[in-house]
């Protein structure tokens, strides 16, 4: 097995001084019109092709910035089979400019479609990406047959753990039939899965909310080996002094991913022209490396 997703990140995350996953979520009324115009044909619908060129306008300019990009699937899904298109261009783009990508999926089921999502995502054929979010909630049956295909490629998952939103209280904080909260029962199928990993992190991660800071330091306690995605920094509330908690003592060891932050900058709108809107999504991507890295450097982190 030559991939190694967590090695392959650590790698581009020392190279480019960068923790951050730039998440592809687009919206087709916030793309700005230097991109739709020119597919507004009478009759037509052109949705996909705007978002294709909207995605990739976005990559070319953070490929140097960042080591990875995140589409999230629902954005792409909602243009019926030509969003499925779209995605796949979109990962095929992005990996072409050297990023790491990561399918937020959030895909969860059973036995033999468990599985068919596992080589869905995680196999070599094309449009597959370097790592998939899993939600572990249906029982541990359903997150086997992604362990056993991240062992056979390399390449990564990132099971929901504690997510940013404030309802994920109603099932991850319930106390289960052991007695320990229903998201410490994931976090110690991923302990088991990662115990006896090589390596300082495995390609097992946890997706963990940066809206949650005291969870973050306890997950982090307990989940050495593990990598963790923090979505919630910005729109969602996240507090980004607090993200030195995800990090491990030399300031490794966490994807901090940012969407309508990079995406849609408040300093420009649909109306601004293409150098206006190139500049604002360079300027907020450097920033938010700027601010994390600094945040590691105040907490003794680097």
């Amino acid at each position: 097995m030559d991939y190694n997703f967590a090695q392959l990140y650590e790698q581009l995350s020392i190279e480019k001084s960068s923790k951050v996953s730039v998440g592809l979520d687009p919206n087709l009324e916030r793309i700005p019109r230097f991109i739709s115009e020119q597919y507004e044909t009478a009759g037509i619908d052109l949705s996909a092709d705007i978002v294709l060129n909207f995605n990739k306008f976005i990559i070319d300019l953070v490929a140097d910035l960042v080591p990875v990009v995140k589409p999230q699937l629902a954005y792409y899904e909602k243009l019926g089979w030509r969003g499925y298109r779209v995605y796949e261009e979109t990962v095929e783009y992005a990996k072409s400019k050297g990023l790491l990508v990561i399918a937020d999926a959030k895909r969860g089921d059973i036995d033999s479609t468990a599985t068919a999502y596992a080589e869905a995502f995680l196999s070599d054929r094309y449009g597959s990406v370097s790592a998939v979010t899993v939600n572990p909630y249906l029982g541990k049956d359903s997150v086997i047959p992604f362990f056993k295909q991240s062992r056979q490629t390399g390449k990564g998952i990132f099971l929901l753990v504690k997510t940013s939103n404030p309802g994920s209280q109603d099932i991850q904080d319930v106390v289960s039939l052991r007695g320990t909260l229903v998201r410490d029962v994931v976090r110690d199928w991923i302990v088991e899965e990662t115990e006896n990993v090589n390596g300082q992190y495995s390609n097992i991660g946890a997706v963990v909310g940066a809206t949650h800071p005291e969870e973050m330091s306890q997950l982090r306690i307990s989940l050495k080996k593990s990598l963790f995605l923090v979505p919630g920094i910005g729109a969602q509330g996240g507090d980004i002094k607090e993200i030195h908690r995800v990090f491990d003592k030399k300031g490794h060891g966490a994807v901090i991913n940012s969407s309508r932050g990079i995406l849609y900058p408040e300093s420009v709108t649909i109306n601004s022209t293409k150098e206006e809107y190139a500049e604002a999504v360079i300027y907020e991507t450097i920033k938010l490396n700027t601010q994390i890295n600094e945040v590691l450097i105040n907490n003794g982190k680097h």
